[in-house]
């Protein structure tokens, strides 16, 4: 038995950005580590997906077969800085937090200590355990290069500490030494800098994205990754699919690499518009788009 809860056939619409998605089989919010190594214990042969805060992520419409592991009420915590000096007198910092902390609230918090280094992420929505798992970016900075430690829980139930060096980073993807797991826990290691130079960073990262991006209305964030030397929005604007609509899903018209759900939009939808941008982005400009959101 554990402590949080176990839903049957739960909608997975409610815990996507994108407010798209199917019922999953078994939806578990556990509680604490103890309840997520109960479930890996006991779940036989079923599949295991794990949800931070649903971002980057499509849902298809006939749902999930297997469990799903939301992280949303437990792995929250972030611990007091332990301050440091290097051999040349640099004040550098250890955070240690929690998988399932947001990326933008660990922003925040550091910024009271006057801790640098991860202000391009304040306004990223996704957790800090999935941003680690794709390594996230933003603004030309990755979580990786703030990393230095990570606690990951196998699909065993085993607890293993990885260092930085043991995992292998690339654009939105970070291969970790077990193959499959959750993590649970993430140190990073930070630059002392000014408190008011950190918070008005923050606040210009702020205003670019509510300015570029479709903050009001349902996404799941960028769609596509950036080609070498390129950027995904610009090529998809250029050939002109600004505002292209497929059922319920459109591109959006602040920000070309971003779909919105204008109402109603299926899955289906979103999958066929993006099927569609590459087909004509490529047929335009000779670019093959890779998809960034990941789709179940």
């Amino acid at each position: 038995k554990i402590k949080g809860e176990v839903l049957y056939d739960e909608m997975m619409s409610k815990y996507t950005s994108m407010r798209i998605g199917g019922p999953a089989d078994v939806f578990v919010l556990p509680a604490n580590l103890r309840d997520l190594q109960i479930i890996l214990k006991h779940r036989g042969s079923c599949p295991i997906w794990t949800i931070g805060e649903g971002t980057n992520l499509l849902v298809r419409d006939r749902g999930i077969r297997g469990i799903v592991i939301s992280l949303k009420n437990c792995f929250k915590s972030i611990r007091r800085p332990v301050f440091y000096k290097t051999s040349d007198g640099q004040e550098r910092a250890v955070v240690q937090v929690d998988g399932g902390v947001k990326l933008s609230y660990l922003a925040k918090f550091v910024a009271r200590y006057g801790l640098t280094g991860v202000e391009k992420f304040v306004g990223i929505p996704g957790s800090v355990g999935g941003s680690v798992a794709m390594n996230a970016g933003a603004e030309g900075g990755e979580i990786s290069q703030v990393l230095r430690s990570i606690k990951f829980l196998t699909l065993d139930g085993e607890i293993k500490t990885y260092s930085k060096s043991e995992m292998v980073f690339a654009y939105r993807k970070t291969t970790f030494p077990s193959k499959d797991g959750i993590v649970i826990e993430a140190e990073i290691d930070l630059e002392k800098g000014k408190i008011s130079d950190i918070h008005r960073e923050m606040d210009k990262y702020l205003s670019r994205r509510g300015s570029t991006q479709p903050l009001t209305m349902p996404n799941s964030g960028s769609i596509f990754k950036n080609p070498d030397g390129e950027k995904a929005g610009r090529l998809i604007e250029s050939a002109g699919l600004k505002g292209c609509r497929i059922g319920g899903a459109s591109v959006s018209i602040k920000h070309a690499n971003f779909i919105v759900n204008k109402g109603g939009a299926l899955a289906e939808d979103v999958i066929r518009l993006i099927k569609h941008i590459q087909s004509v982005v490529e047929e335009k400009s000779g670019v093959k788009l890779e998809q960034e959101i990941i789709v179940i």
